[in-house]
């Protein structure tokens, strides 16, 4: 079979299955794994898939949500070095807000279990911190976005205003230095913009992926953040433009697979 269609198969798959791992693919092809690697390297420089640990996933439209299941293994490095960094921001006893994103949930997953008050609209985050007997979690109400599995609305938006947290760990679906943060949703952005309104510190949680993306519905400017906390992966004019523009900006190096 020509590598061509090959790639073509591939992208059949991803579209039938949503994800798929390469010693799946290397046998259902009849070719080596290193062969399927170089393939899915081909397809994602084409912006085509997004590779994750071990496999691929469908590359997501810029205006689309894909599920929580997809978001959470796409950029998972990524996600793991940038919430480590966003972890050691806590102090104890600190109430703090995190939103439905998965780099939150990653970030939630290895929280230490010592006093600490958690606000989130996520459905996800309160399931990872639920054995954590010093962490107080409260959840925020409202209709559920079956996609990202978190509570929006104006229930949420109403419960949220009741607030007021000492730090913000957010992320979103684009960041462009121009236009500033967005998602895809006015639900969801309208939400996030509250949220900056509830905190007196703003965490900017972004993967390298993200920047030079203009989602639908705009947040902010990026200036409102007192840290934005990337990876490696970012370009590092974008780094230099964010430094200019008096933002703290830690750059996360991420480690190899």
């Amino acid at each position: 079979m020509l590598a061509i269609e090959r790639h073509r198969k591939i992208l059949n798959v991803l579209a039938r299955e949503g994800s798929v791992r390469v010693v799946e693919l290397a046998e259902r092809f009849g070719v080596t794994e290193e062969t399927i690697r170089r393939d899915l390297a081909k397809l994602e420089a084409q912006g085509k898939i997004v590779r994750s640990h071990g496999g691929a996933l469908m590359s997501e439209t810029e205006d689309s949500l894909r599920p929580f299941a997809w978001r959470e293994v796409a950029f998972e490095r990524e996600k793991e070095a940038i919430g480590n960094v966003a972890i050691s921001r806590i102090g104890e006893d600190e109430r703090i807000l995190l939103d439905a994103s998965t780099t939150c949930w990653h970030m939630a997953k290895r929280l230490e279990d010592h006093p600490l008050t958690v606000v989130t609209n996520s459905l996800q985050i309160p399931a990872a911190l639920s054995t954590r007997s010093h962490i107080d979690v409260h959840v925020l109400g409202g209709r559920l976005g079956k996609q990202s599995l978190s509570f929006i609305g104006p229930t949420a938006e109403e419960q949220l205003r009741n607030y007021h947290v000492d730090k913000l760990f957010l992320s979103c679906k684009g960041a462009d230095l121009d236009r500033g943060i967005s998602d895809v949703t006015e639900a969801q952005a309208h939400l996030r913009h509250i949220m900056l309104e509830c905190a007196d510190k703003k965490y900017l949680l972004i993967d390298h992926s993200k920047f030079g993306v203009r989602s639908l519905a705009h947040i902010c400017d990026i200036s409102v953040f007192d840290e934005v906390i990337t990876d490696s992966g970012t370009d590092p004019a974008v780094i230099e433009r964010l430094r200019e523009t008096g933002v703290e900006t830690t750059v996360v190096p991420v480690p190899a697979e």
